[in-house]
């Protein structure tokens, strides 16, 4: 298996681990603080569908995706409450499969070549290489992963992993 099959297969392994940590959320759950400072996962969902979007199209301007980054899920907008400011389950859930399987396809097409590539300066201190982003698209929704864990236990759910 080449390395770009292997990194793409990471992240479609991830939006599936995702998906099922998230499978039965409520709206109400979705909006759950599992702590006082803790962010909902609405808002963890919209930033991971704005982070993978980002990583990618900064690398290759190339990929498109169907949706635009979203302003509601800037850091200044963490702290917001209201389910209505922001979209529904389904909608952020269309988005991450969308955004993930985009990002797979992309990265399986990568040529060592590519992975080998600087990324645009503003990446260069958490990501300095294509292949550096190939491994934070599989791995950056990891430590969300584990914040949605924490809410499955506050609210009664079931351990999952």
């Amino acid at each position: 298996m080449s390395t770009a099959n292997l990194l793409s297969k990471n992240i479609l392994q991830t939006k599936s681990m995702i998906e099922s940590a998230l499978a039965d959320f409520s709206e109400a759950d979705m909006m759950f603080r599992p702590a006082k400072t803790a962010n909902h996962a609405i808002w963890q969902m919209g930033h991971l569908c704005n982070s993978v979007r980002g990583m990618v199209t900064m690398c290759d301007s190339s990929v498109t995706f169907p949706f635009e980054d979203d302003v509601r899920f800037g850091k200044s907008k963490a702290a917001f409450d209201d389910a209505k400011f922001f979209p529904n389950k389904a909608e952020l859930m269309g988005r991450w499969n969308q955004a993930m399987d985009i990002a797979g396809a992309w990265v399986a097409r990568l040529s060592d070549a590519d992975f080998a590539k600087p990324t645009p300066e503003r990446m260069q201190k958490f990501a300095p290489t294509v292949a550096h982003v190939a491994v934070l698209l599989g791995s950056h929704p990891y430590m969300h992963l584990g914040q949605f864990q924490v809410s499955r236990r506050a609210l009664g759910k079931p351990h999952l992993m």
